[in-house]
């Protein structure tokens, strides 16, 4: 699993009245190209092997009549392109997938038009957007963000490099819920930003160099981070659990529940960064791309599927170590799962240390990943 090439942000604003309705009606528009370039790939599976150019231009000529921009429609595009591909990756039948029930519109990263030509932002909690009405008449709102503190120092330097052309980014307005309160359309709407990820460590690093050589094994959970620190001999220095186990009751809400993963995330990687650690050692997953599981479902692999979801979920969480692990200087090496959960070791590790399931997890993954970490040194001799 490889760094990407961005990051994505999350700011909420709601909008009401007429550009509300301006909003709704450019992200029907965007869902009617959507359903449009789907059909066909159902009708003609070749049009997935086209190259991005390709379909950018078949789906312009295909959807100029619904939506008139061609940057929405090149947004929607590679959208419905990505996620196909990764679904066939899956072995997944093409021809019974479909659309979640999502409404959104994206435009691409133009550094020439300061940053993004229809979603821009004009300051680290305003945007400028391009939208139409039922007409298909453009018009450009201006929306007020509720920016996370956490956010503000990136933002303020990437509106800052993008306003004086010196960076693109991707930008894409999704709806989250509606209300109808005295007949007037009131929206809850994410604006999510993706913002290159060497930004993102210049912006928000912490620490330039690890304090030690030391290796740390995690085993993930839906509730908990187990974690085993061993030095270079593998011997068990450290063992600790960072727990979220509140965001497994019923009801608990996704965006609360991903702010305390994040949290806990943060207080593992300082906790052993301050323990010596230099590398950590991860579970290798199977690689799932994030469009294929949030913007297309499949009659075979519904979500109402616990262990799927499950899985999705940790290798959501292993994605976020991984980014987070850079701005500690920490380097991270992944390893096979098998035999670290059910296995005569893990019995062992079990018996010898005093350890607990997981823990004993933690520590079979951070000798594995001693064990990559020295295969890598002596391939790069």
């Amino acid at each position: 699993m490889s760094l990407p090439e961005y990051l994505t942000i999350s700011l909420p604003f709601t909008v009401r009245d007429e550009n509300a309705k301006l909003v709704w009606w450019t992200s029907w528009l965007s869902k009617l190209c959507a359903h449009r370039l789907l059909g066909d790939v159902k009708e003609n599976k070749i049009l997935i092997d086209l190259s991005q150019t390709n379909f950018l231009k078949y789906a312009r000529r295909r959807c100029c009549d619904i939506l008139p921009n061609r940057r929405y429609i090149d947004g929607i595009a590679s959208l419905i392109q990505s996620s196909l591909k990764s679904a066939r990756k899956l072995r997944q039948d093409i021809g019974k997938i479909e659309l979640k029930q999502w409404l959104l519109f994206q435009s691409e990263a133009e550094r020439v038009k300061r940053g993004n030509l229809n979603i821009r932002l004009i300051s680290i909690d305003k945007v400028e957007i391009l939208v139409f009405n039922h007409k298909k008449e453009p018009r450009k709102i201006t929306i007020k963000l509720r920016t996370p503190k956490g956010y503000k120092k990136v933002l303020m330097t990437l509106v800052e490099k993008a306003l004086n052309k010196g960076i693109g980014y991707p930008a894409r307005i999704v709806l989250k819920e509606y209300n109808f309160y005295s007949n007037n359309l009131h929206l809850y709407c994410s604006l999510q930003v993706m913002i290159p990820y060497n930004l993102y460590l210049e912006t928000m690093r912490k620490y330039n160099k690890p304090l030690g050589n030391h290796v740390v094994g995690v085993d993930v959970n839906v509730d908990r981070l187990n974690l085993a620190i061993v030095d270079k001999y593998g011997r068990l220095k450290d063992v600790k659990t960072f727990w979220f186990r509140e965001i497994t009751s019923r009801g608990y809400r996704r965006k609360p529940a991903w702010t305390k993963i994040h949290q806990a995330i943060h207080d593992m990687l300082d906790y052993v960064y301050h323990h010596g650690v230099s590398h950590i050692a991860l579970e290798s997953s199977e690689i799932i791309g994030y469009l294929r599981y949030y913007w297309i479902r499949n009659g075979d692999r519904k979500s109402k599927n616990y262990n799927y979801k499950k899985s999705i979920f940790r290798n959501k969480i292993i994605e976020v170590i991984t980014y987070k692990a850079s701005l500690y200087s920490l380097k991270t090496i992944y390893v096979s799962p098998k035999g670290t959960t059910h296995s005569k070791k893990h019995d062992e590790a079990m018996r010898k240390h005093g350890l607990d399931r997981h823990s004993a997890s933690a520590y079979l993954i951070a000798l594995r990943g001693i064990e990559r970490c020295t295969t890598i040194q002596k391939a790069i001799i």
